[in-house]
């Protein structure tokens, strides 16, 4: 693996094991947000009053690829099927009997995207066993901004942002690893700047940061040390 190299992840609300770890990073996603103006001619007037009458959420498209064919333990139909489940009514989140569709995040390193909601996904599988049982599959999936967007950036110093991975708070005093945790996606979500990573690593003696093993307890410095 190149140095630094982390696996991206959805973050997939009520699923079990909570995370779904993308086999190959994607190539490529894109955000696109769109505004909405209203245009009004003026009799005698060579420009129309522009009004600005309001936003549209912003939306994340990614592509990604499962392919199984070198791997007898994995399971492509099984990882498809839990991207399938994303685009269901889950009773369990909504109100009364009326369900809805989980909430997800996108996340890589230090970068987490915005809450949103799956809005379309396409699954296409392209190689098979002889049996038929799908070896590999490409899925391209667009998700909708449900909550405010935090800044896709790693380096950002605002407010504290919280990382799904973590399920804290600023204050956290400890932190136990789970899967797609990162000290990076970690000191993000605790000090709202993912080049912090350091301290967390200096206050738990870790020399490999590319090393976290799953369970472990970390201590978590105040964001005052």
């Amino acid at each position: 693996m190149p140095d630094g190299y982390q696996q991206a992840f959805l973050e997939i609300e009520g699923q079990e094991g909570d995370h779904l770890i993308c086999w190959f990073n994607p190539k490529e996603y894109s955000v696109s947000k769109t505004n909405n103006w209203t245009v009004k001619s003026r009799v005698g007037a060579s420009l129309p009053d522009v009004q600005f009458t309001g936003g549209n959420p912003r939306e994340l498209t990614l592509e990604l690829f499962f392919d199984a064919g070198d791997s007898p333990s994995k399971d492509v139909v099984a990882v498809c099927n839990r991207l399938l489940k994303m685009m269901e009514a889950d009773t369990k989140l909504g109100r009364g009997k009326s369900g809805r569709p989980p909430k997800v995040t996108f996340g890589w390193g230090g970068v987490i995207s915005f809450k949103a909601v799956a809005k379309s996904l396409a699954v296409k599988f392209t190689l098979f066993k002889a049996n038929g049982t799908p070896l590999r599959a490409v899925a391209t999936v667009s998700f909708v901004q449900i909550e405010n967007a935090l800044q896709l950036t790693s380096s950002s110093s605002d407010a504290k942002r919280q990382n799904p991975t973590t399920m804290g708070f600023a204050g956290l005093s400890s932190h136990t690893v789970r899967d797609g945790d990162s000290l990076q996606s970690i000191a993000f979500a605790v000090y709202g700047d993912a080049t912090r990573w350091r301290t967390i690593a200096e206050a738990n003696g870790i020399d490999d940061p590319l090393r976290l093993r799953r369970g472990a307890v970390l201590s978590i410095p105040g964001t005052a040390d």
